[in-house]
Order: structure tokens, then C-alpha cells, then sequence
């Protein structure tokens, strides 16, 4: 999963490094997983919340395009994975 930088500062608090997430995939999918929940929290589990975890979580007219169109991206590749599974 990508995480983005803008958590680093916070991840390193609890002891977790940008390298640790490269090196580490349980690691990785954790921290992944851990912002996901955040925005799940909030919006709940909404094609919203996926887009937050890509664009992130403040309230403006940019950030919510940008979640707009991220969580369009995801649920169409979802959507395609779906309907090749019913084939």
C-alpha cells in the first residue's frame, strides 16, 4: 500500500520509519489499513472513505474532487475484477 508522506511525521512517533514501510510488508499493510480504518471511521465504509485514503481527509472543494475521482478509479478496477470472476 502506498502511504503517504504526510504521515511520517506521526508514524514516527509510534517508531515507524519510511523504510520500515518498503521493507516490512506487514508492516506496510498495517499502516495502510490503520488510515483506511481512520477514514472508514469518519465516513464510513463508503466509496468516500476509499477516496480519502488517496486524497486525504480535509473538508475542501479540491480534496473532495480528488476523492471523487480516486474512489471512481478504484470502483471501476473493483467492478472489472467482479465481473471477470463471474465469467
Amino acid at each position: 500500500m502506498q502511504i503517504d508522506s504526510q504521515h511520517f511525521k506521526e508514524l514516527s512517533r509510534y517508531g515507524i520509519e519510511p523504510e520500515h514501510l518498503v521493507t516490512d510488508p506487514c508492516m506496510n499493510i498495517y499502516t495502510g489499513a490503520y488510515y483506511l480504518a481512520i477514514a472508514f471511521k469518519k465516513w464510513g465504509v463508503t466509496w468516500r472513505a476509499v477516496g480519502a485514503y488517496n486524497a486525504g481527509f480535509r473538508n475542501t472543494e479540491e480534496q473532495d474532487r480528488r476523492r471523487k475521482t480516486y474512489a471512481e478509479k478504484i470502483q471501476n478496477i473493483y467492478r472489472n475484477i467482479k465481473n471477470m470472476q463471474g465469467q
